[in-house]
């Protein structure tokens, strides 16, 4: 393996080898850390910034890090902002573990500064303004703990969606996030509609595909909309005579049929459809329904 880099002189970022051959963190984890150590001091992210960025969605970049916070690379704590009074997320990031007996209380968001009421004058015909209170004691409330968040509903992925986040373990040049599957999942619905299988939608969508692929999601929804296969064509419904299957119209009975009714049944036809009564009778009343020996 040969390597090429560039002497880069502005818009770069410095790390050290440890962090990047840490066997501790996955991949996954270490471009995160990576990405986060490049922003400026004070930028915010969070799980649903980060996922728009790239194209692991949520639960990855979740997984990730807390990886990160697992192996000291990342702090997390939850501040309730004194000018909103809305609890954030502060994040704090390290190049290379920290130590976990040091204590670190993250400073919350600074407070917007009071200017001071003017004093009052008491009006004319009431020199009487009252005894002033009792000036603050100066103790301070004590923390509290940052209320638990109200659990998620669990999303279950249609099938549509399931099929379209399959389709990067066969085929990586189109691997798309749980995000981008399930907007991309109305178009497939639309193929199962007209009655094509899962295996009709892959061989669409993995075959044929450019050597490479700058935006998967564009290009698996322009496939969905252009190459959609048409509806299947029904069979036209067949109506028949009820009495000799001529085929007529829908309702009707044939002009032989209705001219000449059908003659009556004798000899073995007759005592086929006289047993074949008796039969429906015993099974619908039992053996009562049948008649004696003669």
């Amino acid at each position: 393996m040969r390597i090429h880099r560039t002497a880069r002189t502005r818009n770069f970022t410095t790390l050290g080898n440890e962090l990047l051959r840490d066997p501790d963190i996955s991949f996954l984890a270490a471009g995160v850390l990576v990405y986060l150590l490049s922003l400026p001091d004070g930028a915010c992210a969070d799980i649903r910034s980060l996922a728009k960025r790239r194209k692991e969605g949520r639960t990855r970049i979740g997984k990730a890090l807390q990886e990160l916070e697992d192996a000291r690379y990342l702090r997390r704590a939850s501040l309730q902002d004194t000018r909103t009074g809305y609890w954030v997320t502060v994040y704090d990031v390290y190049d290379s573990p920290y130590d976990a007996t040091e204590t670190v209380c993250p400073a919350a968001p600074a407070a917007p500064a009071v200017t001071p009421a003017p004093a009052r004058q008491p009006a004319a015909g009431n020199p009487d303004a009252g005894v002033a209170g009792a000036l603050p004691s100066g103790e301070r409330t004590r923390e509290q703990e940052p209320p638990s968040p109200p659990p998620r509903p669990v999303e279950v992925p249609s099938r549509a969606a399931r099929l379209l986040a399959s389709l990067g373990r066969r085929e990586p040049r189109i691997a798309v996030g749980e995000e981008e599957a399930a907007k991309l999942g109305d178009l497939v619905e639309e193929w199962f509609a007209v009655g094509a299988t899962e295996a009709t939608v892959q061989e669409a969508l993995t075959t044929g595909l450019p050597a490479r692929v700058h935006a998967p999601a564009a290009l698996l929804a322009d496939r969905l909309r252009r190459k959609k296969p048409a509806p299947r064509p029904t069979a036209p419904v067949r109506h028949e005579c009820a009495d000799c299957g001529a085929p007529v119209p829908e309702g009707a009975s044939c002009r032989r049929c209705a001219a000449s009714p059908p003659p009556t049944p004798t000899g073995f036809v007759a005592a086929a459809l006289r047993g074949g009564s008796l039969a429906r009778n015993a099974l619908r009343h039992g053996l009562q329904g049948l008649p004696g020996p003669r």
